[in-house]
């Protein structure tokens, strides 16, 4: 913060790369709790840290690029990552800044995770996350897409390879279920699987009214991106007031 305010945009990116490797990405879509809990708030209003941190990083980008923390000497020991969502990233971008040869598998044609599959490109554009992504490849982590653990590789053939280390970051992106009668039947959609399906650019047909369950962010983002889809009439249901829906107000209003 004291950097933002000086004005030392670059300076202060290099000083969230210490924590993580996607300050422009966090400033756009982390829920940030911290805010909530900002002594600030009891004189006025929370300090923004979140889209400071988005505000930061666009500058420096711009500016030339981030300047990440400068790598450790090569190591001779290589590490797998088996997935290549936020967390599978972050783990090579911290491995190769100690100085290991890192490789990571995905099994969709796109690195990104849940931050490309999972967040609507509205909120998160896709060329400020291919750039943060970038930054990460440019310390020497190698990308292999479209590769699936148990089909095109094994742990077995990964320590033949030479790797010495493994990191399974496989995440959950599987959609949350009702458990009710009927959930199977054609036409009934998980979110998640639906926001990927989109992502991928092979979106599921839909008819002139859609019904979303749900009113968290996920719901909103799902009858959002439905909306964009073409249907006639989207609407949400959930059990919560509308004063008690855990969506961010601003994505209530925007839905």
């Amino acid at each position: 913060i004291a950097l933002i305010g000086l004005g030392l945009y670059d300076e202060a990116t290099e000083v969230i790369l210490k924590d993580i490797p996607f300050p422009w990405t966090c400033g756009l879509i982390c829920p940030h709790p911290c805010e909530d809990a900002c002594l600030r708030g009891e004189m006025d209003e929370p300090i923004s840290i979140q889209l400071m941190k988005a505000y930061t990083a666009r500058i420096a980008a711009d500016n030339g690029g981030y300047r990440s923390p400068p790598a450790a000497p090569r190591r001779p020991e290589k590490v797998a990552i088996v997935g290549a969502g936020p967390s599978g990233l972050s783990a090579a971008y911290f491995l190769a800044l100690k100085g290991y040869g890192v490789t990571v598998f995905e099994k969709l044609p796109y690195a990104g995770g849940m931050l490309r599959f999972g967040i609507p490109a509205y909120r998160l554009p896709r060329d400020i996350l291919d750039r943060e992504i970038k930054n990460i490849m440019d310390l020497g982590v190698e990308m292999r897409t479209q590769a699936s653990f148990g089909k095109d590789f094994t742990l077995d053939t990964l320590k033949r390879e030479g790797f010495k280390a493994f990191y399974f970051a496989t995440g959950l992106s599987l959609s949350r279920r009702l458990n009710v009668p009927g959930e199977d039947l054609e036409g009934v959609l998980g979110g998640i699987d639906l926001l990927r399906m989109t992502a991928l650019d092979t979106p599921p047909k839909l008819g002139d009214k859609v019904i979303v369950i749900g009113g968290g962010n996920v719901a909103v983002d799902v009858a959002r991106t439905v909306k964009r889809l073409g249907p006639k009439e989207v609407s949400m249901v959930c059990l919560e007031t509308s004063e008690q829906m855990p969506a961010w107000k601003h994505e209530i209003h925007d839905a």
